[in-house]
């Protein structure tokens, strides 16, 4: 067998993503409600604390300690403009510095306010690089926090000639409130938190790709193993709800006449009869496959068997109308109590069944039960053996003794790949050839996409409303009829 090459495709990721649209939906709406908890919780912060958002602005003068401005005008030209400019930087330095805020602090006669707490909550920056600088103060009080922009529009001017040589500020806009509702966490914390939630769901789709890859490219299968995809059997809702035959409607139908022609030429180029249907784990739709691969052979001419071999499990036999009586099944030819004639069950045409029901009397794969199987099988073209997943029961190998060649059930996007190579090593460990595989369920992008955009985002699917059928005009006259008679008889009694 070549050793499992893991090839990650670009389509690989969005398929995994689709496939796994579900865990998206619910960590996004996890996160939404996480965001919604945190907008909930500042704004209860914010009813408590009182939170004011302070705003002011003023501009800076490029005048000197005399009154007069740097080009030793009374008016302001385009070069003092400049200089102001060029000096906002140091004047929001000094804005901000220990010697303004305590000097304000002085001026607005303040208890209680330290200057950390106002260097910490004060805002400053520059307008557009002009000569203007916009002051935020997020502040507990709305009156304490005016006095305090106000103190510093006062005193700044007088800070910034002593410590600059030039400079003055004028009021471009007095200092105003804002209440800040629900603190600084806002309707956005919601977005951000669902994205949040989307992305930790991709990741995890990813990392699922990467630990546990699946099938989701047919032609890996071949290249990964060595093993022929004989026929790729399409997705189809409705194949495994109608059994045991798939309609001649079905797009899974057409595959599976295309398989069964390709698997009896093989056979017979081979000289094969008897074939082992198996799969890595249970849900690849072995069983259903089993009874429509037959019906085909059996549809050829051809004089076909199926047996139920997953004696721990059998559900071959439960896929037919009717309740097999205990008599007429391999259970009760095992234990002695019925002749092997009797424990075939004639389904249709060339098709026969060797029926397995649960019961206190198990088979247990042995000898005995691998010679009563051979004598029955002995008068069929073709005999094919349902048998358990090869990955979860070491023991169906077995039956090496009373079958030919093994066909491999691998669903599509279901089994994971190191699983389907383990399977495989152990029928070919066995001495059992594979003579090929039938990927069943395939699903290609397209179809994914159309599935992603019927899920709604809590539930897939709604009930139908059951309407009242409409009564046709004759039903109506006869009820308007009826009741009349109704009312005559009334007033008769009466």
């Amino acid at each position: 067998m070549k050793e499992t090459e893991k090839e990650f495709r670009i389509s690989n990721i969005f398929y995994y993503l689709l496939i796994g649209r579900r865990l998206i939906i619910v960590f996004a709406a996890i996160g939404l409600i996480v965001g919604i908890i945190l907008s909930g919780i500042s704004y209860l912060r914010g009813e408590i604390s009182k939170e004011y958002r302070i705003s002011s602005s003023i501009a800076i003068i490029a005048q000197t300690s005399s009154g007069t401005y740097a080009s030793t005008r009374n008016d302001p030209d385009p070069e003092d403009v400049r200089l102001a400019q060029e000096i906002t930087d140091s004047a929001i330095y000094v804005l901000k510095s220990e010697r303004t805020l305590k000097a304000a602090m002085k001026y607005a006669n303040l208890n209680g306010v330290t200057m950390k707490d106002i260097q910490s909550n004060l805002k400053l920056s520059q307008y557009n690089e002009t000569q203007i600088i916009e002051m935020t103060l997020d502040w507990r009080s709305s009156a304490e926090g005016v006095r305090i922009l106000e103190a510093i529009n006062a005193v700044s001017g007088e800070i910034l000639l002593e410590t600059l040589k030039i400079g003055n500020v004028s009021v471009v806009n007095s200092p105003t409130s804002k209440y800040i509702i629900g603190g600084k966490v806002n309707a956005s914390t919601w977005v951000l938190c669902a994205l949040f939630g989307i992305a930790g769901a991709i990741l995890l789709c990813v990392l699922k790709m990467l630990i546990f890859p699946l099938l989701t490219n047919v032609d890996d299968f071949q290249t990964s193993y060595g093993i022929k995809v004989l026929s790729p059997i399409k997705f189809d809702k409705r194949f495994n709800d109608v059994v045991p035959f798939a309609s001649d409607d079905s797009k899974a139908k057409k595959d599976i006449i295309s398989l069964a022609h390709i698997l009896a030429n093989d056979m017979e180029h081979e000289g094969c009869k008897r074939l082992m249907i198996t799969s890595t784990i249970r849900g690849e739709g072995r069983t259903v496959l089993t009874a429509n691969l037959a019906q085909q052979l059996a549809a050829m001419g051809k004089k076909t068997l199926m047996v139920d071999c997953d004696f721990s499990n059998p559900s071959l036999s439960s896929m037919f109308d009717g309740q097999i009586p205990y008599e007429n099944t391999l259970n009760a030819v095992y234990y002695g109590k019925a002749d092997d004639t009797d424990a075939v069950t004639h389904i249709t045409g060339c098709l026969d069944l060797l029926p397995v029901i649960l019961s206190d009397e198990k088979i247990v794969i042995n000898e005995d039960s691998m010679n009563i199987i051979d004598k029955i099988a002995q008068s069929y073209d073709y005999v094919l053996f349902d048998c358990a997943p090869v990955g979860m029961d070491a023991e169906i190998i077995s039956f090496k003794k009373i079958t030919d060649t093994a066909l491999f059930v691998a669903r599509f996007d279901y089994a994971e790949l190191d699983l389907i190579e383990r399977a495989l090593t152990r029928i070919k460990g066995s001495g059992i050839g594979v003579i090929g595989c039938a990927v069943n369920s395939v699903k290609s992008f397209k179809d994914t996409l159309s599935e992603a955009q019927k899920i709604s985002l809590f539930f897939r699917g709604s009930k139908k409303r059951i309407q009242k059928p409409k009564k046709s005009k004759q039903a109506k006259s006869k009820d308007k009829k009826s009741d009349k008679r109704d009312k005559k008889d009334k007033k008769n009694k009466a």
